[in-house]
């Protein structure tokens, strides 16, 4: 197996590299870019809630909540749909 190093880049995050200079594949890759496409032509609210319930869904990804990487994408566009919705107010 090979060694990972880190390198730094841009806005503080680190990358994983491997020993022969190839980036480590991102377990939680496939939610950035989901991220990314959730936020073309948005409005910056919704870019801001796909943001914070990117860092959610990640973490719960990452300690196993999810059993596949389809339930977490499904999760992650439930949460922002919820997020999106406007609050029901109560009847008069």
């Amino acid at each position: 197996m090979r060694g990972l190093l880190s390198r730094p880049h841009a806005l503080g995050q680190q990358t994983r590299v491997t020993n022969d200079g190839l980036p480590a594949i991102h377990p939680t890759g496939f939610l950035d870019r989901l991220a990314s496409e959730l936020k073309i032509g948005r409005h910056a609210a919704v870019r801001h809630t796909v943001q914070r319930v990117l860092e959610t869904v990640k973490k719960n990804y990452e300690a196993g909540q999810y059993r596949s990487t389809t339930e977490a994408e499904l999760m992650f566009r439930r949460l922002v749909e919820q997020e999106q919705e406007p609050p029901l107010t109560a009847a008069l």
